[in-house]
């Protein structure tokens, strides 16, 4: 049996939809959806709030009533990568404890989580809820695995980044059981230099947006990266519907959608029924972004031209030296599914328009050009307190 995570709409006709696709599928089930309230919410999560579906307490309690009673569980998303220290504080501690109180009030029995710290308070706290630790988590090794199933964790979220490391994915779930979850549709750079700071920024950004220099900063440079080479999107973290059977095959059976910030715009329904079956035709990034595309500079990826590709990585252990200037199998391969010339095309069109747009350049320009521009050395080691 294959079990899905899928980002909430929170709309009640795709949990019918979802139900409706578990009885005509007999070996998936969509167990839980995720999300959180963006409308009365004090506490950071992994998305930005201004890309979210507007939820008050209201909408969330009749929303996880309706999902429990079809079946399918819903867990709340506290998953910033920092709280801005309130966790430490007694006040802090005591907001968290009544938050909680509402949550359980909602009906919520799950919460997604990625602080060790706000863990223990979850733990401590006597409501009757599960915890699930986030990817934001970077669980890469079976001795962080381990860490997580001491803590009590009921499942945890692998990085993305060894998501084609069979072997290791195998021993994440010989030490902590076969509740370890994979992000099939992610979109992330292998070892992506960004990420933790990435999720630094979204915490930040996950109550109120400051603006869109921030939340455009990360999001613009891993798109350009993505596109700067043809190869690089296969070097991706991504799973095809039709390479699930290879993660069965080592015991893993939960399977996570992102997709917080396209739900409302995509299709969840029909990206889901995709990895039911285990089967997508057409290209492959429309699925990755549920359908609902987040930008207009896009390249094809044919997901039948991608038939085999992930074979390697699953019959020869540590086939990834994660060396790329060494290899050259996904430039190999990427010859064979992506149009090139296209992809350039794509890459400096990308390049032109955010190099154009870019605030956070335009902010450094800026103060280059202001009045200290004229000042003497002296002033600006004053003014920027250079040592």
């Amino acid at each position: 049996m294959k079990y899905f995570s899928i980002p909430s709409d929170f709309k009640k006709e795709t949990i019918d939809a979802y139900e409706k696709l578990g009885r005509r599928y007999n070996d998936s089930r969509v167990i839980e959806t995720y999300g959180n309230i963006t409308l009365g919410n004090h506490f950071e999560s992994g998305r930005t709030t201004s890309l979210l579906p507007p939820v008050d307490w209201n909408h969330l309690k009749e929303y996880v009533e309706y999902s429990r009673q079809k079946g399918i569980d819903f867990s709340y998303t506290m998953n910033g990568s920092h709280m801005h220290n309130q966790e430490f504080t007694r006040k802090g501690i005591v907001e968290i404890m009544n938050f909680l109180a509402k949550l359980s009030g909602a009906g919520v029995r799950s919460i997604t989580a990625a602080l060790p710290s706000l863990m223990e308070i979850l733990r401590f706290s006597g409501y009757d809820m599960r915890i699930k630790a986030s990817v934001i988590c970077q669980v890469t090794t079976p001795n962080k695995a381990a860490f997580y199933k001491k803590m009590g964790i009921d499942r945890i979220v692998v990085d993305e980044s060894v998501n084609r490391d069979f072997s290791t994915l195998e021993r994440i779930r010989q030490a902590f059981g076969d509740k370890i979850e994979i992000i099939v549709n992610s979109i992330c750079h292998k070892d992506c230099t960004y990420r933790m700071f990435h999720y630094n920024q979204i915490a930040g950004d996950s109550l109120e947006t400051s603006d869109e220099t921030s939340v455009n900063y990360y999001n613009h440079r891993c798109l350009l990266r993505r596109y700067e080479l043809p190869a690089n999107i296969l070097k991706l973290t991504w799973v095809r519907p039709e390479d699930i059977k290879y993660y069965t095959r080592i015991g893993v059976r939960y399977f996570k959608l992102q997709g917080r910030h396209t739900i409302m715009k995509g299709d969840p329904v029909r990206a889901v029924e995709c990895y039911f079956k285990e089967s997508h035709q057409g290209d492959l990034l429309e699925l990755l972004d549920l359908f609902a595309p987040t930008t207009h500079f896009r390249t094809t990826l044919d997901n039948q031209r991608l038939d085999g590709f992930i074979k390697p990585f699953y019959e020869k252990e540590n086939f990834c030296k994660n060396h790329c200037a060494n290899c050259g199998y996904c430039e190999d391969f990427a010859g064979k599914c992506i149009d090139q010339e296209k992809n350039h095309e794509i890459f400096h069109r990308a390049e032109d328009f955010y190099s154009q747009y870019d605030q956070f350049k335009k902010i450094l320009e800026s103060v280059n050009a202001g009045s200290i521009k004229s000042k003497s050395k002296k002033t600006l080691t004053a003014d920027f307190n250079i040592d």
